[in-house]
């Protein structure tokens, strides 16, 4: 009884809230968006998406996202409105201050608004959007599009990792900093043929290295233990079977489910090898390309809690695979070859090469 009359007492003192938003705010932009009295083209600008697809993935995170039925705050945020807010900042280059003003919203709310997006689009869409094939018949027809596409045989995806920028850490910072000089998560990928991620790792901190990603990777223990499914197969008479594997650039490691070109070529068929196979590895890099492209967020550093920066990665990884499977979707092709030109540039000066002293033994660390 005590404790009741002491919650109400305290209830009682409490100074009424003044307000629910910010005052000297706008939102004109949304609502001329919505209402059609802005273009067409500024859903596919500013969202990279048109306006068909974007009520599509509303209606996909509307049962997480949406705002309680019992909320006091007459202006509550629907779910259409958060998800515009959070493709508008990734699709930018992150400035809180900007994308608040646009939408009329403050930081603290915009904060909020992102934490929950992102989060939905990670546990409910992610499932479905970024998924390794789970049947035999889907294992095949990934070996088929790979077979067609780079005549490597029994290949199913390529494996690379990018590194995103972040801001320096509180703690452990000498751990983040990777070989490219700059605080960065480490962020591990395989695609398919059209560009699609199927599995993404960004855990890491950026001084990890690419072969240690994958030796602790699920994707890494998943091969090693014969988890997926796939037929072995002969590729020459007189060679043992071969299963359905991976192709990586030379930091990886030379296993039976992940190959990659010759470190020093004695021949010309080696050189033909690694010239089929650095052909093979191109749709990863493409890939790269396009996330970085269109979900600018990722090309400066993230400036987020260290806590939540996985998840507004992944989430943008998501976001590319919902993109890619729809022709509707915008993407500049300009800033594409730019990217393409700036990962090129980068891989030339640092080059990725194998850890002299890991071994891509999960049991080392």
């Amino acid at each position: 009884m005590l404790k009741l009359s002491t919650t109400v007492e305290r209830r009682q003192r409490r100074a009424e809230r003044s307000c629910w938003f910010e005052g000297g705010r706008s939102d004109d932009f949304w609502k001329n968006l919505s209402s059609g009295k802005l273009s067409a083209g500024e859903w596919k600008k500013n969202f990279r998406m048109d306006e068909q697809s974007f009520n599509e993935l509303v209606q996909e995170l509307e049962p997480y996202i949406s705002p309680l039925s019992a909320s006091p705050n007459y202006r509550k945020l629907s779910a259409d409105v958060k998800l515009a807010i959070t493709l508008y900042y990734l699709a930018d280059t992150g400035s809180f201050k900007q994308t608040a003003n646009t939408f009329g919203v403050s930081r603290p709310t915009l904060s909020v608004v992102l934490n929950d997006v992102c989060r939905a689009i990670v546990v409910h869409l992610g499932p479905k959007l970024i998924r390794l094939p789970s049947s035999l018949e889907d294992m095949n027809r990934k070996v088929a599009e790979f077979e067609a596409f780079s005549g490597m045989k029994q290949a199913f995806g390529c494996i690379d990792g990018t590194h995103i920028p972040i801001l320096r850490p509180r703690d452990n910072a000498q751990d983040y900093f990777c070989y490219k000089q700059f605080f960065s998560l480490n962020v591990q990928a395989v695609c398919d043929t059209r560009g699609r991620f199927m599995d993404v790792d960004c855990r890491w901190p950026g001084s990890v290295h690419d072969s240690k990603v994958f030796a602790n990777s699920c994707i890494g223990h998943k091969l090693r233990n014969g988890m997926l499914p796939g037929q072995a197969k002969r590729i020459v008479d007189t060679r043992p079977t071969v299963t359905p594997y991976i192709i990586g650039d030379p930091a990886y490691p030379l296993t039976p489910y992940c190959i990659r070109e010759y470190t020093s070529c004695q021949n010309n068929e080696q050189v033909l090898f690694n010239t089929m196979l650095r052909a093979a590895r191109n749709p990863v890099e493409c890939a790269f390309g396009r996330l970085k492209a269109r979900w600018q967020i990722l090309t400066r550093r993230v400036n987020v809690n260290m806590n939540f920066a996985p998840n507004l990665i992944y989430s943008c990884f998501v976001l590319h695979n919902f993109c890619e499977s729809r022709n509707c979707c915008h993407i500049d092709q300009e800033a594409v070859e730019a990217q393409l030109r700036h990962n090129l540039i980068e891989d030339t000066l640092a080059p990725r090469n194998a850890d002299p002293v890991y071994s891509a033994e999960t049991g080392e660390g």
